[in-house]
């Protein structure tokens, strides 16, 4: 393009903005979608297959519902896809899928689970991590494969994937429990 036909094409979308502001929107909407989705294939993917899994029933309802929350968003006190999860919001709405009722908060998932050590780790198990500024707190995820979990991770994160060898979570990671 010549300068003068940029120049005319440069107002004549600003134009059409201005005139529509719902299609700034919807355009919007979609460029931050394919973001999303491109940043989650890239650091997202993940092992798990549960047609090739030999995982007990529970356990894939467990990782399929953690997946298929992936994007939501983070909200203090959360416990559903429509209002957005906290860590163990997601624990217990996942689990309440699968027909488990456990405690409502980390603390209380950690008291009360059954220990599984790191090399047992089974989809559906619960990874822990302490929070380094506050000694009372926990973090929670949910065990997928490969070293892999679902965690919500805070205010204005969304759902995500973790990875137990990075180094925060290697280094505040204080052990995993089973409700399986």
């Amino acid at each position: 393009m010549r300068p003068k036909e940029v120049e005319l094409y440069s107002y004549s979308m600003s134009n059409l903005f201005a005139k529509f502001p719902l299609l700034l929107l919807m355009l919007s909407l979609l460029v931050a979608c394919s973001a999303h989705n491109q940043g989650a294939q890239k650091s997202g993917s993940t092992p798990y297959n549960p047609s090739k899994t030999s995982e007990s029933e529970p356990r894939k309802i467990i990782v399929q519902h953690a997946i298929s929350n992936l994007g939501q968003p983070y909200k203090w006190g959360g416990t559903s896809p429509s209002k957005g999860f906290d860590c163990s919001g997601l624990i217990v709405y996942t689990h309440q899928k699968a027909d488990i009722y456990i405690p409502r908060t980390a603390s209380a998932q950690f008291s009360s689970g059954r220990p599984v050590s790191k090399k047992n780790l089974k989809p559906g198990d619960l990874v822990f991590f302490k929070n380094p500024r506050n000694q009372k707190l926990y973090h929670v995820g949910i065990f997928i494969d490969d070293n892999t979990f679902v965690h919500a991770p805070g205010q204005g994160r969304p759902v995500s994937y973790g990875h137990l060898t990075n180094p925060y979570f290697k280094k505040h990671y204080i052990g995993s429990r089973t409700y399986l």
